[in-house]
């Protein structure tokens, strides 16, 4: 039977969570980690491969905007090991569909290959003539991570995996105990760990079934797109019989998998409606981002004038990778295009932010050449007013963020 790791795969795990931690407080386990790992990592890498690993209850820890998840040093080593041992299972079995999966794209090539498909027309199946897709269903899953069975996971991953003592350490990562606050939960039921490297890789391959059912129904004839990234999908079709089937199926597979669908962020209706797919808004003729990408933006630019906020949100960001709060807004996924009102009003508060304030300009450059990406998007495709509204703030913003920086 093949290891789950090697003492070169040990060593890179353990340069990983070095780099993931340099800023974290001297009174975190990283640092006595580092210290006795000339020791540890031979009990490490034996535990590992015969499958009697233990990991340490969870920590978690709740402030005013966010909820940090602190795994150990170690355990965490052994997380990251399971991870590229598990991928390396699935990593020919993960459809093209599947963006958030390494080497897939991500988020920007999801879009992308949306936006391609509405712009291309698509052949019948023996029938003369071309025709273009004309409706859509966008939906996710209600509270994805925390909704995912055990049982039904394990089922998947043993379908593609014959390694038992993978098995057995990917179970003991998932059947875990947490400590809020003093007080401790056991779960061994369902809810994919926060703050775990494996997650997001579970969290992919728990929808392995939706992936199968859809491309077995668009076939090599085109007659659905479809596009995943994590929980997020969408499925364009030609016709509204198509999209009947498409939709019954997709609750078929919920319903196994023990899942529901997000009633806020389900839309179901004509593509030239209008949808919000991964922060964009689209139609069959405009790439925007949407509303809610728009304030969130706002919102972020704004929290960088609090002090220490960057290297605050820095280190969120790495505590919170791959957890299950990337997504905590409730946008709905048929809000309406943005407006000139709503950009012009967002673009002024940040010019007005961004008076003789040094110490956020550098910051705030990021966010100025983002929102020139956006315009060379397709923003140039709005109506003259929103065109001229960005040329016109974005120079103005620019100078100021020089200016004050010299």
């Amino acid at each position: 039977m093949d290891l789950i790791c090697s003492p070169e795969d040990l060593t890179t795990a353990y340069q990983w969570i070095c780099d993931l931690r340099v800023d974290y407080s001297p009174n975190n386990d990283i640092w006595d980690l580092r210290r006795h790992w000339g020791t540890l990592k031979e009990t490490l890498f034996e535990e590992i491969n015969a499958g009697t690993y233990q990991f340490s209850s969870l920590d978690i820890y709740e402030f005013e905007d966010a909820l940090i998840s602190l795994w150990s040093g170690l355990d965490m080593i052994a997380l990251k090991l399971i991870t590229n041992a598990l991928f390396a299972h699935f990593t020919a079995h993960f459809p093209h569909t599947c963006y958030h999966v390494k080497d897939r794209g991500g988020l920007k090539k999801a879009v992308k290959d949306t936006v391609n498909a509405l712009s291309h027309e698509v052949s019948h199946e023996g029938v003369d003539g071309v025709t273009k897709y004309h409706y859509i269903f966008r939906s996710d899953v209600k509270s994805y991570y925390e909704s995912i069975d055990f049982e039904i996971l394990i089922g998947i991953i043993e379908q593609y995996v014959d390694n038992p003592i993978l098995i057995t350490l990917i179970k003991k990562a998932l059947e875990r105990t947490e400590c809020k606050g003093g007080l401790y939960s056991t779960y061994d039921v369902s809810s994919l760990p926060m703050g775990s490297p494996l997650s997001p890789l579970l969290g992919a391959i728990a929808l392995l079934p939706l992936d199968q059912a859809m491309g077995s129904m668009g076939g090599s004839t085109k007659n659905i797109f479809y596009a995943r990234y994590m929980d997020d999908w969408i499925v364009l079709t030609k016709t509204k019989t198509l999209l009947r089937k498409v939709i019954k199926k997709t609750h078929q597979i919920m319903a196994d998998l023990k899942l529901r669908l997000h009633p806020t962020k389900t839309y179901i209706g004509k593509i030239s409606h209008g949808f919000n797919f991964l922060g964009y808004y689209i139609d069959d003729k405009t790439l925007l981002p949407s509303s809610e990408t728009i304030r969130r933006m706002s919102e972020r630019a704004s929290a960088l004038y609090e002090r220490g906020a960057q290297k605050r949100c820095r280190r969120t960001r790495q505590s919170n990778k791959g957890d299950h709060h990337r997504d905590i807004s409730e946008y709905q996924a048929n809000e309406p295009k943005p407006n000139d009102v709503e950009w012009a009003t967002v673009l002024a508060a940040i010019l007005e932010r961004a008076k003789n304030k040094p110490e956020v300009c550098a910051s705030l450059r990021r966010y100025v050449t983002r929102w020139g990406r956006w315009l060379m998007l397709g923003l140039g495709q709005v109506n003259e007013h929103f065109e001229v509204c960005l040329k016109r703030c974005l120079p103005q913003l620019m100078a100021v963020t020089m200016r004050t920086l010299v």
